[in-house]
């Protein structure tokens, strides 16, 4: 039986002093995400799943969703208000960094050190906005190589020849390695944020609405460039989109998302060809018209 690579567990998080009421008061039953009482946002609430080896799987949903939140959650940028989380991997240098065993530990509630450890040796993420993942006015090489600097790599011309490595592998000529990203295109620059999250060999790569802004042929050279790589290097990943082409093209197993919640999940192509849920046939339904 194959064991999850990570298990999440209750996942929830607000926005505001919250209140007794707002998770009572909200979620896809009600249609709405704020609490009427306090007003505060309800980003996600009860968010359950596992995520298995080399899986690729999908978050759907539109715009305040909270699937992006459960992406920032993971990485470990937002403190959840509730939940669990457990990865079944054993990195011993990791593990000797930290000083405890991953295994059956909360890593929710490690701190802040421990947390930032973790992220920079086992996770890889690439937002949709470059300049989030990107330091636009310093080196494309030496983006990667700041990545490489937090995993412990020390040795200059060790870190630039990975760093060209990992250009290349991503179509971004190393001729160009010694630009800035703010000189690249949109498309060009998403391939600099893929090749930095790469850089570390992750344990979990998050894909946060990576071709949202691209136009229609860039996004495709993108996601043709994710694909292969997924082929390539087999790397268990999550991909967050609006977009049920993307979540069709590159993901295995989908979760939908409304209103903070979970309202359906299963293997891709059933969620797309027989959604069950209300929210899950509209989704699919305004894809097609």
């Amino acid at each position: 039986m194959i064991r999850p690579v990570l298990k999440i567990k209750g996942l929830s998080k607000r926005h505001g002093r919250g209140c007794p009421s707002c998770y009572n008061l909200t979620g896809p039953q009600h249609d709405r995400n704020i609490c009427p009482q306090c007003q505060s946002v309800v980003a996600c609430h009860n968010i359950t799943f596992e995520l298995f080896p080399k899986e690729v799987l999908g978050i759907v949903g539109e715009s305040g969703s909270g699937k992006s939140t459960v992406i920032k959650l993971l990485n470990f940028d937002l403190e959840p208000d509730e939940g669990e989380l457990y990865v079944n991997h054993s990195n011993s240098e990791v593990e000797n960094r930290i000083g405890l065993p991953l295994e059956g530990q909360n890593l929710f509630t490690l701190n802040s050190f421990r947390k930032r450890l973790l992220r920079n040796f086992m996770i890889g993420v690439v937002y949709q906005h470059p300049h989030l993942g990107l330091r636009l006015n310093v080196s494309s090489g030496g983006n990667i190589a700041e990545r490489l600097l937090m995993a412990d790599w020390r040795h200059v011309g060790d870190m630039r020849e990975r760093s060209a490595e990992l250009l290349a592998k991503t179509e971004v000529p190393v001729s160009r390695m010694d630009e800035p990203p703010r000189n690249f295109s949109g498309g060009m620059q998403q391939r600099v944020q893929i090749a930095k999250a790469l850089s570390n060999e992750p344990m979990l790569l998050l894909l946060d609405e990576v071709t949202s802004g691209l136009d229609v042929s860039v996004q495709a050279r993108v996601l043709d460039l994710i694909r292969s790589l997924q082929h390539e290097l087999h790397v268990t990943t999550i991909v967050v989109s609006h977009d049920l082409g993307v979540i069709k093209m590159l993901t295995s197993r989908t979760i939908v998302m409304k209103n903070g919640h979970i309202v359906e999940s299963g293997l891709t192509d059933q969620v797309l060809e027989d959604p069950q849920h209300p929210y899950s046939q509209l989704l699919v339904s305004s894809a097609l018209t």
